[in-house]
């Protein structure tokens, strides 16, 4: 759960938050007026920031606080079993959480959610990907590598061999440009500072100790990198397949 649990936060629009509401729009099949689900909500932002735009949303998170929150201060309809979400889902997302699911779990989800979908349903999934160039280069550098949070290293090709199985079929892949933008970026900082991720943790989860040393050195360094982030975001975007976060539009197949 990364987003920092306060209501100023989800109500901040980031460059992230725009992508995310840009893809739902652009996949979403039920013209806003169906039912969507958001699988690991964490704090609950994704669904705040789009829910308005359907009949009926909800959340699955098991994570205490952010259940707190995100039913709380959010006033989100928020579940700890996909068994407690109504049938009729026409529209769901996995923001960077089949990763972190229990095999066992995360079949439990994918089955449930198969069969309480509409035909022609869409599920949105975007993951860390183990056949990327981010990880082939960096190794334990690259910035989505989270052992032990992560329990699964997804490619493309397990991804969509995963949801087959529960008859979802890949409709197409997005470029993940924030997500590759970033991971280039950080993944540079992690190997010149022989740390990992320590600028994420500082900034995003606020979860590092503070260090003036590192402070200083990604200050002096994040002038030249973040411009080579960028260029070599958008050189992931000649094959997605390699790109540094999968993220793909699925569509429950018809009975």
């Amino acid at each position: 759960m990364n987003d920092p649990l306060t209501e100023k936060d989800a109500r901040r629009v980031t460059a992230l938050d725009r992508f995310k509401t840009r893809v739902l729009r652009r996949f979403d099949s039920s013209s806003g007026k169906g039912q969507l689900l958001d699988i690991g909500s964490a704090s609950g932002k994704f669904l705040f920031l789009n829910a308005s735009r359907y009949q009926r949303a909800f959340g699955i998170e098991i994570t205490p606080e952010a259940l707190a929150f995100s039913r709380n201060i959010l006033h989100l309809d928020i579940k700890e079993d996909i068994q407690e979400v109504p049938s009729r889902t026409t529209m769901a997302t996995a923001w960077h959480s089949l990763e972190h699911i229990p095999e066992q779990a995360l079949m439990e989800i994918l089955s449930v959610l198969s069969r309480n979908m509409v035909d022609g349903g869409r599920l949105i999934v975007s993951v860390p990907n183990g056949d990327s160039r981010q990880y082939r280069w960096f190794g334990k550098a690259y910035a989505y590598f989270d052992v032990p949070n992560h329990l699964h290293q997804f490619t493309v090709v397990s991804l969509e061999k995963l949801l087959g199985r529960f008859g979802f079929r890949p409709v197409e892949m997005i470029n993940s440009l924030p997500y590759n933008t970033f991971g280039y970026t950080q993944g540079l900082l992690n190997i010149i500072t022989n740390t990992h991720n320590y600028l994420y943790y500082r900034l995003k989860r606020r979860s590092r100790k503070p260090s003036l040393w590192l402070d200083i050195l990604h200050v002096l360094l994040l002038p030249a990198l973040v411009p080579a982030g960028w260029i070599l975001g958008f050189v992931d975007s000649i094959n997605l397949k390699y790109q540094g976060v999968i993220t793909v539009c699925f569509e429950k197949k018809t009975s």
